[in-house]
């Protein structure tokens, strides 16, 4: 996995995260060359490995989930119980030269465990401790268990995720990539700190304070007496927009968006200038949002007698932005996406080929935009590997096994 021309290479990361936030700063850091050793314990490792896996996708279906995977690309597996007292330690000698730690979980998690950054600190002063608590290390909130879901409720942005008529909705989880690279620029700044002073630090990263940040517009609007709605498809500084159904089977759909008058125009010319909006041909923004249901109607009845690159290729002809709506299964067939390399294919020694997607960014130190190395590990994988490096020999790797404080398995059933 070594990588020299990569800016982390020589970066040594132990990563105890669980599912996506913590897992999405340490792949980023994987993918340029650190080395991230992926911490699990065999009696309850990342529960993401069970989401959307099953165990008739046959041996080893805790290995084999596509999300789990996604997100867990270029790093090494290390399981530890660390209930037990000889993992602590040897958790411990793992970051006696370690660079970065990073966790995720709720506070009392590494208390249990007696792991603190003073603890760290003690043997290693230049680790820089990455924490992303859900509601912080103190208050009366940092027991709590957070998920991404529950951050985007807290932080106010599913009042405005809907529509007007409707119940606000969860935009989805994307909270916790977004609390990754927050995570990944703290960890920038305290890397550029060490390199200047050597010194480590602890970094708390607050996933609902990331939460609140991506709502500040929304909170300051409504102080000011412009409560923010639901408005589905629609934006305040643009009208009409929305997503329209076209004539094709299976349910296809165009998405456009007017973003002036000339656009405005050009739409009345293009869906034949519609009586009934014949009246709201000079309108400007304000009128066209007041109008917007009769405009959204006008347009659906076009786009509805149009197969979808009938009416997308119409719309961008006449300087319209439009687009397909895309479905997931054919984000890796988009000619944008593929023309930028968005998606590398790796393959996995269970799963097989898989095409992954990269980051929406190149940098000149890509090799012919080979962002990943490596598939994700299998659990344990690289346990005699790990602990060969800390000393031990195959009589002492064979004991842990023996005595369930490392193992290759979940421990409970599963096979």
């Amino acid at each position: 996995m070594s990588a020299p021309h990569l800016p982390f290479a020589g970066l040594k990361v132990v990563d105890l995260s669980h599912f996506w936030s913590g897992p999405y700063l340490t792949m980023y850091l994987g993918a340029y060359g650190a080395d991230v050793i992926k911490v699990e314990s065999p009696q309850r490792p990342d529960a993401w490995r069970y989401n959307h896996t099953a165990p008739v996708l046959g041996d080893r279906w805790f290995d084999r989930g596509t999300l789990w995977q996604a997100c867990n690309l270029d790093k090494r597996d290390l399981t530890l119980d660390l209930n037990q007292p000889e993992a602590q330690e040897l958790l411990l000698k793992l970051c006696a030269d370690a660079d970065v730690f990073v966790e995720n979980f709720s506070t009392k998690v590494l208390q249990r465990f007696g792991i603190s950054y003073a603890r760290l600190k003690a043997i290693n002063p230049a680790i820089i401790m990455m924490r992303l608590p859900g509601f912080g290390l103190e208050g009366p909130w940092q027991d709590y268990v957070g998920w991404g879901d529950a951050f985007e409720q807290i932080a106010g942005l599913t009042l405005v995720t809907g529509y007007p008529d409707g119940r606000p909705q969860i935009p989805g989880g994307y909270m916790d990539p977004i609390v990754g690279m927050h995570a990944a620029t703290a960890l920038l700044a305290a890397l550029d700190h060490r390199e200047r002073t050597g010194e480590g630090q602890l970094v708390e990263v607050v996933q609902i304070e990331v939460g609140v940040s991506m709502s500040a517009g929304l909170i300051i609007s409504a102080e000011l007496g412009d409560k923010q709605g639901r408005m589905g498809n629609r934006t305040p500084g643009y009208a009409p927009q929305g997503v329209y159904r076209c004539a094709d089977e299976g349910e296809e759909f165009v998405a456009l968006s007017v973003r002036g008058d000339a656009e405005w125009g050009a739409l009345l010319d293009l869906i034949g200038r519609p009586a009934d909006l014949e009246a709201l041909a000079g309108a400007g923004l304000a009128a066209r949002h007041a109008a917007h249901d009769a405009i959204d109607a006008a347009i659906q009845r076009w786009a509805g007698a149009l197969p979808v690159e009938q009416a997308e290729a119409a719309l961008l002809g006449a300087g319209i932005p439009a687009a397909r709506l895309l479905r997931p299964v054919r984000y890796n067939q988009e000619p944008q996406l593929a023309a930028r390399d968005y998606y590398q294919e790796l393959d996995h020694p269970l799963s097989g080929p898989r095409q992954f997607p990269t980051f929406p960014m190149h940098f000149s130190f890509e090799t012919d935009h080979a962002v990943f190395r490596s598939p994700a590990p299998m659990l344990g994988q690289h346990n005699d590997e790990v602990l060969a490096e800390l000393g031990l020999g195959p009589d002492d790797r064979a004991s842990l096994a023996e005595r369930r404080i490392t193992g290759t398995k979940p421990l409970g059933g599963a096979s």
